[in-house]
């Protein structure tokens, strides 16, 4: 008497799982590297947003968040203290939505300031704009004679100097995985 048995043998079954576990261990890493090109291209696109918002208040304003009074506007220590006074990624620490920080922190008269300042320069809060794709805080640096807007990339730590950001920018290759992009560039450097 002959059985009628059908369905997979139990080596036709491993022979299925092994060439699926082989796809996902190859297809796994390439997710992944789209994954952070994706988050890298909009993060790209929130610096350009940012970099609009703030060539905007530098327009209305007449010069670039920077913490003290007008005389210090050569000091890169002054636009560096911006980043995390003027520049917060919460509604009360942020010139671009906020403009009753400016008064104290940025040494303008304030009749002055009140009357130039024509934002909100941002529509959304500071805590979407202000941080990468990865949830990290843009830097806002002063070095050289180029203000910048700078994000820690993939590996979500910046590197130690913004000078190995931009040179990683410019050659794509290397480890370093920062994003920087240029806002203004000034005619003397910053002290």
């Amino acid at each position: 008497m002959k059985s009628n048995r059908s369905g997979f043998t139990l080596m036709e079954i491993m022979v299925v799982i092994i060439v699926i576990a082989v796809l996902a261990s190859v297809a796994g890493p390439m997710i992944g590297s789209i994954t952070d090109q994706g988050r890298a291209s909009a993060t790209k696109s929130k610096l350009s947003g940012l970099k609009s918002a703030l060539l905007t208040y530098n327009s209305d304003v007449g010069r670039f968040p920077f913490c003290g009074p007008a005389a210090c506007s050569s000091y890169a220590l002054a636009y560096n203290s911006a980043d995390s006074d003027l520049l917060g990624d919460n509604m009360e620490q942020n010139i671009l939505v906020n403009e009753y920080i400016g008064n104290d922190a940025t040494g303008f008269n304030i009749k002055n300031y009140n009357r130039r300042w024509k934002g909100p320069y941002m529509d959304s809060d500071p805590s979407d704009f202000m941080l990468d794709s990865w949830g990290i805080k843009i830097a806002y640096k002063a070095q050289g004679n180029n203000l910048y807007l700078w994000s820690a990339g993939a590996d979500m730590a910046h590197v130690s100097d913004l000078e190995d950001a931009l040179n990683a920018e410019a050659t794509e290759g290397g480890d370093v995985d920062d994003i920087a992009i240029s806002i203004a560039r000034v005619r003397k450097a910053f002290n």
